[in-house]
């Protein structure tokens, strides 16, 4: 993949998000040590796992081009300010997130400024990991669809559950654990 410089990136960033907030600078360094260290040749070697859904998505998602709808940006939402960098082609990934440092009294402009300025060392931490990915995790048309025996909608590429109440075939989350949702009559 091309690398781009972190301020060409950031203005993408910015123009995709609406505003420059210090989670963009930050989800910039992330996504850019994440790069580096992956190397992917394309965006079909990369699948990128962001641990939370605020700010920092929007800017791996623009500085990686990692998409939610082709499968290759997934949420593990921890609430943590980390990414982990999967290279398909090599099986290789690496966990960035960042070390402990202290803004002080800086002005929101000067904590920007200061996170895009910092050394990697001083601002991000990372590690090789271990990303075990099923064939139904992966890009592309979906390996599995199945109807759910409680409320009969499909469930795609092995997100069903097994029921462990008796009924005979594949149960969804949301049927099995609830859901986000409650229906109204």
């Amino acid at each position: 993949m091309q690398k781009a410089s972190v301020g060409d990136v950031l203005q993408r960033c910015v123009e995709y998000h609406g505003h420059f907030c210090i989670g963009q600078a930050l989800g910039v360094r992330i996504a850019m040590k994440g790069l580096e260290l992956a190397a992917p040749e394309g965006e079909k070697d990369l699948i990128v796992f962001v641990e939370n859904d605020r700010c920092i998505a929007d800017a791996v998602l623009i500085a990686t081009g990692t998409r939610l709808g082709r499968r290759t940006l997934k949420l593990a939402d921890y609430g943590k300010m980390a990414a982990t960098f999967v290279n398909l082609a090599q099986d290789t990934a690496w966990r960035v997130g960042l070390q402990p440092f202290e803004l002080g009294e800086a002005s929101k402009d000067e904590a920007k400024e200061r996170v895009l300025s910092m050394p990697d060392e001083e601002l991000l931490s990372w590690k090789k990991v271990k990303v075990r990915l099923k064939k139904e995790d992966l890009p592309g048309k979906p390996q599995r669809v199945v109807t759910c025996v409680r409320c009969g909608e499909k469930i795609f590429d092995g997100k069903d559950i097994a029921d462990e109440g008796g009924a005979s075939g594949p149960v969804c989350v949301s049927c099995l654990r609830g859901a986000y949702y409650e229906p109204e009559d």
